[in-house]
């Protein structure tokens, strides 16, 4: 038979130069695509956005937000799912992440990440994320603008490639609406 003499590890039970080559030009190679959906009005108010492993969750939440209509004056957070406030893991802006270095926690018993340091993969991989998982987003712990991101596609793009809003539908919300 042909196939006789492969080594196991060439058939991925091992690792090995081979497999770590290809698991390195695979992450060079991955993309992300979320729906970020404005949970108030999660039908009438979205943006896709396509971002690579290799970016942080700063860069894509200054994308999320510049779309959005929201400023970057506030602390934020990614958390699990559409639990927010109650996310067990909080992928936190960097002020509020040492900020609560100092001991001023958001939440109980909870896991919490600096997004300046937290590449997009970092948190594919920790949440264990596949295609149409959810995450939420608070911005403002005062106003608290809530979104959640559905993870809708991996795709074959450059894992550098910066975050870019590709589709959406409705207008940009008006963070500091005028009075009267």
């Amino acid at each position: 038979m042909p196939f006789d003499n492969v080594e196991s590890s060439r058939l991925g039970q091992e690792p090995n130069a081979h497999n770590r080559r290809w698991r390195e030009n695979k992450t060079r190679m991955t993309a992300y695509r979320f729906r970020v959906k404005f949970d108030p009005d999660p039908t009438s108010l979205w943006r896709d956005v396509v971002v690579g492993a290799d970016r942080t969750l700063d860069e894509f939440q200054t994308t999320v937000n510049a779309t959005m209509g929201l400023d970057q004056g506030h602390l934020w957070f990614v958390g699990t799912d559409e639990d927010y406030w109650n996310s067990d893991v909080k992928y936190q802006c960097s002020q509020g992440f040492e900020d609560s270095q100092g001991g001023a926690t958001i939440g109980f018993d909870e896991e919490t990440y600096d997004a300046g340091e937290t590449r997009v993969s970092d948190i594919v991989e920790q949440l264990g994320l596949d295609e149409r998982d959810r995450l939420c987003y608070l911005y403002d712990y005062g106003d608290e603008w809530r979104f959640y991101a559905i993870l809708m596609e991996i795709v074959d793009e450059p894992a550098e490639r910066g975050p870019e809003v590709v589709e959406g539908r409705g207008e940009a919300i008006e963070q500091y609406a005028a009075d009267g």
